[in-house]
């Protein structure tokens, strides 16, 4: 590991030689007159910077069918079916009967639906969705509603599809996710997404206030959505006013200060002090990698992989770039590669809009974690490395994912920042569990990045005992109440990350069958289980969404689920006959009960990781993961030598 006084010295080193780079002239490819800038101080140190957002999408934009002359006679498909889209639905199905004489398919089972729509993977869903409007003459299509953020991503698709199709749509949505309606239409190659706005929030009225604002709000919203051709100004507004670049051109000189700025207005930062990222500095970082600038990193199998929502191609300039402004030093820019390789993932990717606040992380695997000093140790997020690569993946999101805060990111009460971190695959080894990497079946001195996100941190739980079995019951019990909505209200077998002490694991690995992870996992699935009676609880009442209490009773809704019933992203619950879970025995006055499977093996993962302070686990639930090698160039020894840094081959192990 290198030494922070060897690091600052050599940073020094690279910016005066950055310095001594930067062209006299230059012509900024952005106008930066409509950035506001103090002029109490003359310009100083002014650097010369790039942009870390690449230019177009690989999604090109469609010309999209006319709109309708009159709804007169037309046949309407109104499709969907998110928060309370059966109420609002009928209301102006009813109206376009009465004012209009429209013939009017209603969320019927003919048509379907398509939910999310990619141009440049069509699914065969949304195939069959296209050709039932073509087969039923549909002239035009009413989707919704649009309140939450993934949901509104598959409302949109609905609309997608139909304009692909050549019908237009109309998208409701609450007013809070119009941007994001509108961002998702762009960023998928239709330039202009007609939407009508709910005011206030579905979940918040009553069903008399749904049918009186569908009525009387967003009535005439769809009749002019329909009617009144899209316009120039229309396309400008949704798709913006900042001017393509080439990858490499300046679009700023200024000091540090304007410089932040700059990257403020444009909103290319994340709030916090970027910095300055010059052509000199990046070209120095892609020294570090085994790509050319211009290679695109989000490339499989000669394809481009779409990197939601932006849809850009992503070139290793624009990964440099970021890694600059996020204070990365050039040996991170491997890890970087591989971090936006994960973004064109949909494990990663598919929660991320969603109001629950899905966070960001980054699990480092393999030698380079040791190499470049990754902590796996007390505090561990907040240590230097753990803390630059976690800003990268902040930064990423924003520029090269095309993620911005209430337009296409939708958490209620926001989101924590990224983080990273490193497993302690020595203690791995000590007690007998292969790391998490060897589990993905890479090879043990193989180095991979994972991503993943999270619902929730810091909030673990002490093992109080050294009795295997009971360890094991509280990790059953947490894995129940740790789940992807606060009650439990949605998929019970959602993805978790499990990060445990060595001393934590240690103790659990002792459990019968619990000698391996995968052991420790298929005990899991047969011991963390729920309450059917809580689950259907959670599902009944704090599903905003369908208000399923409105349509069923609680008695007939928790016998579709034991029967088999899909629920909300879930085909079906696991529902059984089990004896009473440990941790509520003495509540429940029963030998037996109906519990439901909480956990899944394939996408449960368990990291050994913050120190050797205590015996503890905590419990992420959230999205799935995806992994990728951290690919190097054949000089790296080399390289980060100069770095401070030994070999990487002194940094594996064998196993024992």
């Amino acid at each position: 590991m290198r030494s922070n006084v060897f690091r600052r010295f050599l940073s020094l080193v690279l910016i005066s030689s950055c310095f001594a780079c930067f062209a006299v002239t230059s012509t900024p490819s952005i106008s930066t007159a409509g950035v506001e800038v103090s002029n109490d101080e003359p310009a100083k140190n002014e650097y010369q910077v790039v942009s870390p957002v690449p230019n177009g999408s690989s999604i090109a934009p469609i010309e999209q069918p006319a709109r309708l002359d009159t709804l007169r006679g037309k046949r309407i498909a109104l499709v969907g079916g998110s928060f309370s889209a059966s109420v609002t639905h009928a209301v102006i199905r009813d109206l376009l009967e009465e004012r209009y004489g429209c013939v009017t398919f209603y969320m019927t089972d003919e048509i379907g639906k398509s939910g999310t729509f990619n141009p440049n993977s069509v699914s065969d869903k949304s195939k069959d969705f296209q050709q039932k409007l073509r087969e039923y003459n549909i002239d035009g299509v009413i989707s919704g509603n649009c309140g939450c953020g993934i949901c509104t991503v598959k409302e949109t698709g609905n609309g997608l599809a139909a304009e692909y199709a050549g019908i237009p749509a109309v998208v409701v949505g609450a007013e809070a996710f119009v941007p994001q309606i509108e961002s998702t239409g762009f960023n998928r190659g239709v330039p202009v997404v007609r939407t009508a706005a709910y005011p206030g929030a579905f979940a918040s009225d009553t069903t008399e206030e749904q049918q009186r604002k569908a009525r009387d709000v967003l009535f005439d919203q769809i009749v002019t959505a329909f009617t009144a051709p899209i316009t120039q100004d229309e396309i400008e507004r949704i798709a913006g006013a900042v001017a393509g670049v080439n990858f490499d051109d300046i679009v700023f000189t200024g000091s540090y200060e304007r410089c932040q700025q700059f990257y403020e207005v444009y909103e290319m930062n994340d709030g916090l002090t970027v910095d300055p990222p010059t052509r000199a500095k990046v070209e120095y970082y892609l020294q570090y990698t085994t790509y050319a600038a211009t290679d695109i990193v989000n490339m499989r199998n000669g394809e481009v992989q779409d990197v939601p929502p932006a849809n850009k191609k992503i070139y290793a300039y624009h990964v440099a770039v970021n890694a600059i402004m996020a204070g990365c030093p050039p040996e991170y820019m491997p890890l970087c590669i591989a971090i936006v390789r994960c973004f064109a993932n949909g494990n990663f990717y598919k929660s991320l809009a969603s109001t629950h606040g899905w966070t960001p992380y980054v699990l480092v695997s393999g030698p380079i974690a040791r190499q470049l000093g990754f902590s796996c140790g007390n505090g561990m997020i907040n240590a230097e490395a753990n803390k630059l690569l976690g800003r990268f993946v902040s930064l990423a999101m924003l520029n090269l994912a095309g993620y911005k805060i209430k337009e296409n990111r939708m958490g209620t009460f926001g989101y924590m920042l990224p983080f990273a971190f490193a497993e302690d695959e020595q203690a791995c080894v000590r007690i007998g569990w292969n790391p998490y990497h060897v589990e993905k079946g890479y090879d043990l001195n193989t180095s991979v990045v994972t991503c993943g996100s999270t619902l929730t941190w810091g909030n673990p739980v002490s093992v109080g005992t050294t009795d295997p079995d009971k360890a094991l019951q509280l990790l059953s019990w947490d894995v129940t109440e740790k789940q992807q909505n606060g009650l439990g209200n949605t998929n019970p077998r959602e993805a978790r990350m499990v990060l445990l002490t060595e001393k934590a694991a240690a103790t659990i690995a002792k459990a019968e069958g619990c000698d391996s992870k995968t052991g420790l996992k298929d005990m899991l699935t047969g011991t963390a289980r729920r309450p059917l009676w809580m689950r259907t609880y959670a599902h009944y009442w704090a599903n905003t969404g369908s208000k399923i209490h409105m349509n069923t009773t609680f008695d007939q809704h928790y016998d579709d689920i034991r029967n088999g019933a899909s629920t909300e992203n879930v085909e079906r619950d696991y529902v059984s006959k089990t004896i009473v879970p440990e941790w509520i025995r003495s509540v429940v006055p029963f030998d037996s009960i109906e519990t439901t499977q909480t956990i899944d093996a394939d996408n449960t993962g368990f990291v050994i990781t913050g120190g050797d302070s205590g015996s503890q686990f905590q419990i992420m639930p959230g999205g799935d993961t995806c992994s990728f090698s951290v690919n190097l160039p054949r000089n790296w020894d080399a390289l980060v030598a100069r770095e401070g840094y030994s070999p990487i081959a002194d940094h594996y192990f064998n196993g024992q």
